[in-house]
């Protein structure tokens, strides 16, 4: 699985009140935030992976996670090399070129280019920080 996660230390008990919702506010803000982004960042072609795309926020353990939960999200993050398709359950593979249909017993897929959305979300996110909790402790 891949994920965005932030945490913050668990040392809140000794802060103010204000602080403390502020920061409460500031995981909130953040992970929504970090959810749009990645979901507008998450390549589309059946709509599946976006909207896998899941928030986890626990304020009782100051965190916040927002990861794609298909399991090829992984694939399309990272690429894939050059690789061999056979057919699992059947005697051949069936899929369409150009509108015709194909049945081959074995496919050279050339691997496809990495498309790093988690990656290029978690830097985005890092870069909003400042402005956000500017945004929630001035509020």
């Amino acid at each position: 699985m891949i994920l965005v996660k932030f945490e913050v230390s668990r040392q809140v008990e000794n802060l103010s009140q204000k602080l403390k919702q502020s920061i409460f506010t500031f995981l909130d803000e953040l992970t929504r935030f970090a959810l749009e982004e990645m979901r507008r960042r998450a390549p589309e072609r059946t709509g599946k992976l976006r909207g896998s795309i899941k928030r986890r926020l626990s304020l009782a353990r100051l965190e916040g996670e927002i990861a794609p939960t298909v399991p090829y999200a992984v694939y399309v993050e990272y690429g894939t090399r050059a690789h061999m398709i056979r057919p699992v359950r059947a005697s051949a593979l069936r899929f369409e070129v150009e509108g015709e249909v194909v049945f081959a017993k074995l496919v050279r897929h050339p691997g496809t280019k990495p498309q790093p959305f988690v990656r290029e979300t978690a830097e985005e996110v890092e870069r909003q920080v400042p402005g956000i909790w500017n945004k929630v402790w001035r509020g």
